[in-house]
């Protein structure tokens, strides 16, 4: 049985690999790490996981035939897409949650200046060198992670209590600032995505959350209940 602690690695793990596709274009030797993960295998140990598997079926075939081109082409697409070169009837598919919930519709709007409390209150800085807001999808994604991390140190350190803190903040962070923007924003990037590895990316990032939040409340109730000691 695999135990909380290893859960919560492989959890931190995950949303690293989601955050990275999101932040900027692959380089070539990313391309060939993706390749080797087999996605396709991976989709069909999932089967039945919808979203998920459906993406990470597409991510897999993507890559499967890789060639000296694929870089390139996944850089344009990611450019036109998630930079806002291209536009659908004037409305660009960039990844900040103030573009989609805010009155605006334009950056640095108040569902960034909401996030920036959260990882404020948590310690969290951006890197000042980073000319992105917090509220990017890369970022809100990298926070989940670490709080992943430290859930799985507190269960370490004999903390439960700060284990399900760190629980229940990421399940209610996903909920208020991801959920709350991801939806439309997946909508309007599939109409300007033109390669088959990011359009599968953006499913399997719907679906990996969806999964999520079921092993969220999973953990919570292993390590509120006599499971703590079993699966540490």
């Amino acid at each position: 049985m695999i135990s909380p602690v290893e859960v919560s690695a492989d959890r931190a793990a995950s949303y690293r690999m989601f955050s990275r596709i999101f932040f900027k274009p692959l380089d070539e030797a990313e391309i060939h790490r993706f390749a080797a993960m087999d996605y396709i295998a991976l989709a069909q140990q999932l089967e039945g996981t919808g979203l998920l598997a459906e993406g990470f079926n597409d991510m897999g075939r993507a890559l499967k035939r890789h060639h000296t081109g694929t870089r390139q082409q996944l850089a344009t697409d990611y450019t036109m897409c998630f930079d806002g070169v291209e536009s659908l009837e004037g409305e660009v598919a960039v990844p900040y949650a103030s573009v989609f919930i805010s009155e605006k519709a334009l950056l640095n709007q108040e569902p960034r200046h909401q996030v920036y409390r959260v990882y404020r209150d948590e310690g969290i800085k951006l890197d000042s060198k980073i000319r992105l807001p917090e509220d990017h999808l890369s970022f809100e994604l990298e926070f989940i992670a670490l709080l992943a991390d430290r859930a799985g140190l507190a269960l370490k350190d004999d903390n439960p209590s700060e284990a399900i803190r760190n629980l229940e903040l990421s399940r209610e962070f996903i909920d208020q600032h991801i959920f709350s923007w991801f939806d439309l924003f997946a909508k309007r990037a599939e109409k300007i995505l033109k390669t088959r590895f990011y359009r599968g990316a953006l499913k399997a990032t719907r679906g990996y959350l969806e999964l999520d939040l079921d092993t969220i409340a999973d953990l919570i109730e292993i390590i509120s209940g006599e499971g703590l000691d079993e699966g540490k």
